[in-house]
């Protein structure tokens, strides 16, 4: 028997029975499994963790005053061995070792304890000795942050809008919600002894405000539209519009999107839908000066040099654009596509990306294709990947919306799989506000509105898209403690349901 080895094989474990009980597993991989004759001897440096604090001196009075309390990092050390039967395993061993310990920052977790994770980084080790094929030797983990973490998350849902939040870890952890609007609402507020948090603006969402802003155009009003064969793309008026759209579906959800080519002018040619915006309930057919669309698209080459076009455009009466979205790709080559914002009949701004499946290229791809605009007067607003650009522009202050064309394009002769592989609409939510502000707009989340609040970077999103400008002031962005606690959820006075909540938390361990 070897000095110091410390015989931990739990041989009841439901890894396997060949592993130590403290077996470590490094981002996704134990080493016994991957090291031939590595060994996990002893473990170190999981239990008890110290502190440091701040205290404050005050003149004339004896002794210090408390302020605070800080958590120390983490420093794991894990003992092993290497037994190789030659000179080339030893080394391959620690070939794969460095391999394998490379990742920073990565979950680490042990056979006793398989259902809590570290987060941490190789940064040591001790130097063994030459001359043998067999070694004891010391790694050195180190974790800046020195909790550990359920692998598993806890969700809790609401109770006629109270929610029991049950944390059995040993330190207070970040809460994340996710809020379903059952009914339209203009206000959600999170409230527990702990603190505070509200979104939009309690007191001007009363009933009256509330008849103010009315849902006028989904995508079935598209769907039952016919094609605009006589029409004409207000936005690429050079181009052939007389073809047809289509529904399509992808990801088992329906999408409009391109049919047939139609007679083929200039560069592009495909279908064009035009839509004429109902009247509202005081039965003004005029068009809306000030309106808020809401539409989620996808826009993606299978294959690369596939080609297309797509576009959203808004319109008075007598067919002037007022703005209006854009999508293309003429690369006939790669995967480059581009995205346009238009205003008053012309092209604001270009952006250029990626059209893969991937959300770190391509924006537009399911099922994060999320879009709107924002026109108040003169005052107009559009999004892309994340982030908000306003423009105001004065030519178009009193225009009134009152038509949406949508059309679907191939460029020039090309047919078949040379085509984007999927582009279209799935949504298009377009509400008609006859107000002057945003903030003044009633039904700021309409039934079906999704809400999620990230406790651990205190940011909220709704339908996916950034919004910190519903924060209000004095939002605190509290933990779970230690125990049970309990937090109360309201909306507007005037909504007819309360919406679904539901909280998660990853308990963590000292």
């Amino acid at each position: 028997m070897l000095y110091g080895f410390r015989d931990t094989t739990d041989t009841s474990g439901a890894l396997g029975s060949n592993l130590p009980s403290e077996a470590m597993n490094y981002n996704g991989k134990f080493l016994e499994n991957e090291i031939p004759g590595y060994r996990t001897l002893t473990v170190s440096g999981r239990e008890l963790i110290g502190s440091e604090f701040k205290a404050k001196e005050i003149e004339g009075l004896d002794g210090t005053i408390w302020k605070e309390k800080y958590l120390k990092p983490r420093t794991i050390t894990v003992k092993y061995q290497i037994n190789a039967s030659s000179n080339k395993e030893f080394r391959d061993a620690y070939n794969k070792m460095n391999l394998l310990l490379s990742g920073e920052q990565v979950k680490i977790y042990f056979n006793d304890e398989t259902d809590k994770y570290f987060i941490g980084t190789k940064t040591s080790n001790d130097e063994v000795e030459g001359g043998t094929n067999y070694v004891i030797g010391e790694i050195e983990i180190y974790c800046s942050d020195p909790r550990k973490y359920s692998t598993t998350e806890k969700e809790f849902t609401a109770t006629d809008g109270v929610l029991n939040i049950v944390n059995e870890g040993t330190v207070p952890v970040s809460i994340d919600y996710e809020i379903q609007a059952t009914s339209e609402t203009g206000y959600i507020g999170i409230v527990s002894t702990e603190g505070v948090m509200q979104y939009g603006k309690i007191e001007e969402l009363d009933s009256e405000s509330y008849q103010q802003s009315e849902h006028l155009v989904s995508i079935n009003n598209f769907y039952n539209c016919a094609d605009d064969t006589n029409g004409t793309d207000v936005m690429h008026p050079q181009y052939g519009a007389n073809g047809t759209c289509a529904k399509k579906s992808w990801f088992g959800q329906n999408f409009l999107g391109f049919g047939t080519v139609g007679t083929k002018k200039g560069n592009a040619s495909g279908g064009l839908r035009t839509l004429v915006i109902p009247a509202d309930s005081n039965g003004d057919s005029s068009g809306s000066q000030n309106f808020y669309c809401y539409f989620h698209l996808i826009f993606y080459a299978s294959l690369m040099g596939q080609t297309g076009e797509m576009c959203i455009n808004f319109l008075t009466a007598d067919n002037k654009l007022i703005c209006g979205c854009n999508w293309y790709k003429t690369d006939t080559v790669g995967n480059t596509g581009h995205y346009e914002f238009w205003a008053n009949g012309k092209m604001l701004r270009n952006f250029s990306y990626t059209t893969s499946h991937l959300h770190t290229q391509n924006p537009w791809f399911w099922d994060w294709g999320h879009c709107d605009i924002l026109k108040e007067g003169g005052n107009i607003r559009f999004f892309y990947w994340g982030g908000y650009h306003n423009y105001y522009i004065p030519e178009i202050a009193n225009m009134k919306c009152a038509k949406i064309q949508v059309a679907f394009k191939q460029w020039g002769n090309r047919g078949g799989n040379q085509l984007m592989g999927m582009m279209g609409f799935d949504v298009i939510n377009f509400m008609k506000n006859n107000v002057s502000k945003w903030r003044d707009i009633p039904n700021r989340y309409p039934s079906g509105t999704k809400i999620t609040i990230d406790g651990k970077s205190s940011h909220v999103y709704v339908n996916g898209m950034a919004r910190p400008q519903d924060e209000v002031l004095g939002t605190k962005y509290f933990k779970a403690p230690v125990g049970n606690t309990e937090i109360k959820t309201t909306c507007s006075s005037w909504s007819e349901s309360k919406p679904i909540v539901k909280a998660r938390i990853r308990e963590a361990w000292l």
